[in-house]
């Protein structure tokens, strides 16, 4: 496998970043140039539009304004009959059951759910979630060193990516972590440590998701003595579970049976796993998170003295997501750092916009097609082929380019 490195637009701490040894010049890029891939890429966004203004359903945002009331109501906010009542009096009309998997460090987020009328917190939601969104393609944009005249590039992925389509149309809570993800990169290359730390806060609402980059910020923490970072984290962390734990002492529920409950709804590589040799076989779940955390260590003994966030966070992201042990195909929005990175890369080099749009296009239309006819947990599987899309990328920037650097794996 392979990592990219990309230009910066701003200087680093010395500790955090390592000079290229030559800087790739900017590819002058014109309309008619662009002008293939962005017709192959409409239909994307049409995609997106019809997600975005169709009726929102009674969804995974119905468990967060569910158990948001009850927290605030004094209840168990982990209920799975208390939930159940509440979902079917906002229109929940299936048979299955469905209650909050989240730590109670969650709860100040959560709660912003129960504090409005169902649809009216719905709807709140989903224009949040956008602005979340956009103002965080933006910012990663000019983050992985895009040229401010190109960042309209960075709105286009932001239309045509379809996770964040169906992030958004579900009510999940994964935009919130996108945006804290982004402003802990910007937190910390300005070296505002305490304020970083903070922001980790958000990665821990789907902890499986983001583990090893989780693992990386703590290496690195070790690794660079920024103290202050991991300061700042402990205490937010300890702060928000222990005043849920004030407000509402419930919220203790959480640590017997939501791990039980999470286990009965396989999903991702782990629940493929599962349903080829048997549900019963648990620890297969936890197989492709025990690959993965092989391979970072491997990742990271060889990257780590060298280590910059801008390099290695993409492929790190991308094996994270993909090797969690419980995962959702639309949990992919927090891949979006990892494709921002390198379209930044393919529009400073001469990569044929042609091609890599075309696979673009083809990897989502395979992902979104596969919910017609096989389980959201194959689904989450094929989503596996975003990192597949990345690893040919970088591959292609790299022949394209001979500026670019790829370190070692």
């Amino acid at each position: 496998m392979s990592s990219l490195q990309v230009e910066v637009a701003q200087p680093q701490d010395e500790s955090t970043t390592t000079a290229p040894s030559a800087a790739p010049q900017p590819v002058a890029m014109s309309l008619w140039r662009l002008l293939p891939a962005i017709l192959i890429c409409l239909d994307l966004l049409r995609l997106r539009l019809m997600l975005l203004f169709s009726a929102l359903p009674v969804n995974d945002s119905v468990i967060y304004w569910a158990s948001g009331h009850l927290f605030l109501s004094g209840s168990n906010p982990y209920s799975a009959t208390a939930i159940n009542a509440l979902e079917r009096s906002a229109g929940w009309s299936y048979a299955q059951q469905m209650s909050l998997l989240y730590p109670p460090w969650a709860f100040p987020f959560v709660a912003l759910f129960g504090v409005l009328p169902f649809h009216t917190a719905q709807y709140a939601w989903l224009a949040v979630s956008l602005v979340l969104e956009a103002v965080s393609a933006v910012a990663l944009w000019r983050y992985f060193g895009g040229e401010k005249s190109k960042q309209w590039i960075g709105l286009a992925l932001f239309v045509t990516f379809l996770p964040l389509g169906s992030a958004e149309h579900m009510g999940q809570i994964t935009p919130l972590i996108l945006a804290g993800l982004t402003a802990f990169l910007f937190l910390l290359r300005r070296q505002r440590y305490l304020l970083a730390g903070a922001c980790l806060l958000t990665l821990g609402l789907k902890p499986h998701l983001l583990y090893l980059v989780l693992l990386a910020i703590l290496l690195w923490t070790v690794q660079t003595r920024r103290w202050s970072l991991a300061i700042s984290a402990i205490f937010v962390y300890a702060g928000s579970t222990l005043g849920a734990i004030a407000f509402n002492h419930n919220v203790l529920d959480c640590f017997h049976g939501t791990v039980s409950a999470a286990m009965d709804f396989p999903c991702g590589v782990g629940g493929v796993l599962r349903s080829i040799f048997g549900m019963q076989h648990r620890w297969l779940q936890f197989l492709p998170t025990a690959i993965g955390t092989a391979w970072f260590a491997r990742y990271w003994i060889r990257n780590r003295r060298g280590w910059t966030w801008e390099e290695h966070l993409p492929l790190v992201l991308l094996v994270s997501l993909g090797t969690a042990p419980y995962s959702w195909a639309h949990d992919y929005i927090l891949a979006l750092p990892s494709f921002v990175a390198l379209t930044v890369a393919i529009s400073r080099t001469r990569t044929d916009w042609l091609v890599a749009s075309g696979l673009y296009l083809v990897v989502q239309y395979f992902i979104s097609n596969e919910a017609g006819f096989l389980s959201k947990a194959w689904m989450a599987t094929a989503s596996l082929l975003w990192l597949v899309l990345y690893l040919i990328g970088t591959a292609s920037v790299a022949r394209a380019e001979g500026a670019i650097v790829v370190p070692q794996q």
